[in-house]
């Protein structure tokens, strides 16, 4: 089994990512779905995808990773998503051999499945467009099996 942290969107905010990785110390990897707004070597220990705020730094748009035999496509969304619609990155990932996506953009935690494939957006852990605290998810992956944890930030408090 493998404990994953996946976060988004926290635009700049590096304080908030510390915050995550003091908690999480002995998470096996760490991943950020873009719009950070950092650079590589300040975003240690998260691999990171870019977002459509990330102009200037040097990330991937999107990469696939093998995680406990799980296929999964790493993503920001931007152009594939926006507040409530997923139809389109639904209909990018059916055509690839995925079993799940991580993915943020929206602000907006969401977890779903169509068609095998699950998507998993943990929010932002910055700041939410919905109304709730800022969030993030600690995921534990087991064979092809994901237990998701939501995590919400209130303050220097993670919940």
């Amino acid at each position: 089994m493998k404990k994953v942290i996946l976060v988004s969107d926290n635009h700049g905010n590096a304080h908030v990512l510390r915050k995550i990785v003091d908690k999480h110390y002995d998470a096996d990897l760490y991943l950020h779905c873009g719009d950070s707004e950092m650079f590589k070597k300040d975003l240690k220990p998260f691999y990171s995808v870019r977002g459509n705020n990330d102009f200037g730094f040097d990330f991937d748009k999107s990469n696939i990773l093998v995680i406990e035999n799980l296929k999964i496509l790493i993503m920001h969304g931007y152009g594939y998503v926006a507040p409530y619609t997923t139809k389109y990155l639904v209909e990018y990932a059916s055509k690839m051999d995925i079993d799940a996506v991580f993915y943020g953009h929206t602000h907006i935690k969401d977890d779903f499945t169509v068609d095998n494939i699950r998507y998993l957006n943990p929010g932002s852990c910055n700041h939410s467009r919905d109304g709730s605290l800022p969030s993030y998810y600690e995921l534990l992956i087991d064979k092809k099996e994901i237990e998701v944890i939501v995590h919400e930030i209130e303050g220097d408090k993670i919940c």
